[in-house]
């Protein structure tokens, strides 16, 4: 397993989903020096012969605190022992190497199989997020907190 810093083109590489919100992560963020190096700084690729399987990044919102986001290929899924490992070793450089002591994510009310996974990944739910996504959708807040 082959994680790297994110490159944007990354974000056009990746297959996802057919969902027209992930088809083209891409088109949603624009081609500039600053998303370029926030990704180089906060999103790690998962490559395997010129092909991205799954991308993790991280949103800082202040010192030791930030938000974990997951693109993940249909190859990743078929993949979850292989792809739990390297998500497990991204939550723990960030922790161990950046210091983050609040790692949040969100996910989809209604997707049982993404909330079984991050509750293995340690994440505790906090709340639920009304009309949260930007299609409106609902998402449950959880977290790994330190201490």
């Amino acid at each position: 397993m082959n994680w790297r810093a994110t490159e944007y083109e990354d974000l056009h590489r990746i297959v996802m989903k057919e969902d027209p919100l992930d088809v083209d992560v891409m088109s949603r963020m624009p081609d500039t020096e600053q998303v370029r190096e926030m990704l180089r700084l906060n999103a790690y690729s998962w490559v395997e012969d010129d092909t991205v399987i799954a991308i993790a990044g991280i949103s800082p919102m202040w010192k030791g605190v930030g938000t974990v986001w997951t693109l993940i290929s249909e190859e990743a899924r078929s993949r979850g022992v292989a792809l739990t490992k390297g998500i497990h070793w991204f939550l723990d450089m960030l922790r161990r190497d950046r210091g983050y002591w609040r790692i949040q994510a969100t996910v989809e009310r209604g997707d049982d199989r993404a909330r079984r996974w991050i509750i293995h990944l340690g994440f505790v739910y906090e709340g639920t997020m009304v009309a949260y996504s930007p299609t409106g959708k609902t998402h449950d807040m959880y977290a790994r907190v330190r201490g």
